[in-house]
């Protein structure tokens, strides 16, 4: 798009003018949808070296802490019901 289409404004709101106007608000749409997306992405990121990690320690953790560890999630999900 042309630096134009970027300054023009509604003063003389011509078919042209407004079609410039539609195409700042499309980009201005497309950039914002971009980079909400680029932030999801990073968070998914984040939360599955989370993951990850937490799969690493559960993998190596005894038995019976687990069973505790178990039983304390599943006293505390009840009492938030």
């Amino acid at each position: 798009m042309s630096e134009q289409a970027r300054t023009v404004t509604a003063s003389d709101p011509t078919p042209e003018v407004v079609a410039q106007l539609l195409d700042v608000v499309a980009d201005h749409n497309v950039d914002h949808a971009l980079s909400d997306m680029e932030q999801m992405l990073e968070r998914l990121r984040a939360d599955a070296a989370q993951a990850a990690e937490a799969r690493a320690v559960l993998r190596t953790t005894p038995a019976p802490v687990l069973r505790e560890a178990l039983r304390l999630r599943a006293a505390r999900i009840e009492t938030t019901r």
